[in-house]
């Protein structure tokens, strides 16, 4: 919908809606949009935006216009041609042409009900150029508003920034205000927003809420100081009278330019929303407060721009050892994460969080927290440097691990009545020398060659495994005794627990020592 603009007269400092510079002159300065108050130059109006409040009515009213766009054009011919093909009116042809006509009641435009108005709108043959054009059209920019940007120019990097320190108060007000509510300076109002907490962390569909919420805080709040007492105490009188007088004493510029100071300093009520985020005027304390804010606020946000970056390094693989144990204790606490959200409620999560965070604002926790901080900080170094050592002894065994390899061979025995513990096997039994399952045959420990790809290590010699433990099929341990010795049943299962074997001039021995077995390692380096 086009603007309806007429010459408007401004009172104060106006700048053109299109082109961003100041409408200057005495009176009628510019021009002034009748339905959205658009401003602009005279020679700015052809390439204004179209007006932001366009009506319903107003989409069907201009259906039936000429249109010079392509899609247009092909829709009337294919219109045409159709028109042309078959002149006889039916009911059929004609339902397309009503349907984008306006229902009206008794000669009146009054829609006969909403769902016409916009059926009339959906079947209009505007809608079909639009979506016509919108698929054809190439335009149109990617993204309006990095395409709308305003050119670098001083005049509006002022304007801007004055227009940003005066309304940019609420901001830090609200961030004062949740930092003093989270250090329990007023404990009613902080017990009151950790018990909301609460019910928000438990009920999170009550967070949808909230803006009503706020809004109705704010209505309330005012509500009872709504007009402003018309009666004034005494003193208030005459203190009004002093500076009355005093200001009817003054000369005629000193009054002009006081009243441009109360023209441009707000009625400040006692509790009001407009009140709140109206703008601070330059000469205001606040607008030096907002000053100070900003200030600040780039300091504090450039300490922290220099920090990330000095810590950056160990993200661009500049120490690749560094990189690689960041990024496995990032896949690490992720699993982590995962585990702790699958098993544990995300409201049990945020609400463990909160108090956390309410608790530990208390002056009680600040004080301990300062007394036992130098301890815990010690604490934390000397325990982060023996698990960083720890990490790098099992990294370098896991890399040694590929170049040196131990070999495991079993010797395995059995009991004869009146001869003792002998190589001697039974027929379809493992072998005298084989591994722990016994299915592998293996020579004596003597004659046994390296792995391929693989030497003995020269300090290395074929000794007994006298420590163990040595662990069975069902997870029990069991240490060998001094000769290595580890004893088990005619079966081969490990005798749970281990007793003595009798002598072999004793006659018969225990069933749970007919066979033993020990284990003979050594060390081979890769060639």
């Amino acid at each position: 919908m086009t603007h309806h603009f007429a010459e408007k007269t401004y009172t104060h400092l106006t700048y053109c809606d299109t082109c961003k510079q100041l409408l200057w002159g005495m009176r009628k300065q510019g021009l002034q949009c009748k339905e959205c108050g658009y401003n602009c130059h005279r020679k700015c109006q052809s390439t204004a935006p179209k007006c932001s409040r366009a009506i319903t009515q107003g989409f069907l009213d201009d259906a039936d216009s000429t249109s010079s766009s392509q899609a247009a054009k092909y829709l009337r011919q294919l219109s045409q041609k159709s028109a042309n093909a078959d002149r006889r009116p039916s009911t059929s042809s004609s339902t397309s042409s009503t349907a984008s006509k306006h229902v009206k009641v008794g000669g009146t435009g009054v829609y006969q009900s909403t769902f016409e108005h916009v059926k009339a709108i959906a079947t209009s043959d505007k809608l079909q150029n639009i979506l016509a054009e919108a698929a054809t059209t190439e335009q149109v920019p990617v993204n309006a508003y990095l395409a709308q940007q305003a050119p670098l120019n001083p005049q509006i990097t002022a304007r801007n920034f004055t227009r940003f320190v005066s309304r940019c108060g609420p901001v830090f007000a609200f961030r004062d205000e949740l930092l003093l509510l989270l250090s329990w300076e007023n404990r009613v109002d902080t017990l009151v927003s950790l018990i909301i907490y609460c019910l928000i962390c438990l009920y999170p569909k009550l967070i949808f809420l909230a803006p009503q919420a706020l809004l109705v805080y704010f209505i309330l709040s005012s509500y009872s100081k709504r007009k402003t007492p018309e009666k004034l105490d005494t003193k208030n009188k005459i203190k009004l009278k002093i500076a009355k007088a005093t200001t009817d004493k003054k000369p005629l510029e000193d009054a002009s330019t006081s009243k441009r100071t109360q023209h441009d300093t707000p009625n400040v009520f006692p509790f009001n929303l407009s009140a709140l985020l109206q703008p601070a005027s330059d000469e205001s304390p606040e607008y030096l407060r907002n000053l100070q804010n900003i200030q600040n606020t780039m300091g504090e946000f450039s300490d922290m721009y220099d920090w990330i970056m000095t810590q950056a390094n160990q993200f661009n693989w500049s120490s690749e050892e560094k990189t690689t144990r960041i990024l496995q204790l990032i896949i690490v606490s992720s699993f982590l994460i995962s585990f702790v959200i699958y098993v544990v409620p995300i409201k049990f999560i945020f609400l463990s969080f909160g108090l956390l965070v309410y608790g530990l604002n208390t002056r009680f926790a600040k004080y301990v927290l300062s007394e036992v901080q130098p301890y815990m900080v010690q604490f934390g170094k000397r325990n982060t440097v023996a698990l960083l050592e720890w990490y790098d002894d099992l990294e370098k065994r896991l890399e040694n691990q590929d170049h040196l390899q131990e070999i495991s061979v079993f010797e395995n025995q059995r009991w004869w009545p009146q001869r003792g513990y002998l190589h001697e096997m039974m027929n379809d039994e493992r072998s005298p020398w084989s591994d722990f399952t016994g299915a592998i045959y293996m020579p004596i420990i003597t004659e046994i060659p390296a792995p391929k790809g693989y030497q003995w290590k020269e300090t290395s010699e074929w000794t007994l495994d006298t420590t163990g433990p040595w662990v069975d099929t069902y997870l029990e341990i069991v240490k060998p005794d001094d000769d290595g010795w580890v004893y088990s049943d005619d079966s081969w299962k490990i005798s749970i627990p281990q007793t003595e074997p009798v002598d072999f001039d004793e006659g018969e021995q225990n069933s749970d020592n007919m066979t033993r077995r020990r284990r003979w390692v050594r060390e081979c380096e890769k060639i």
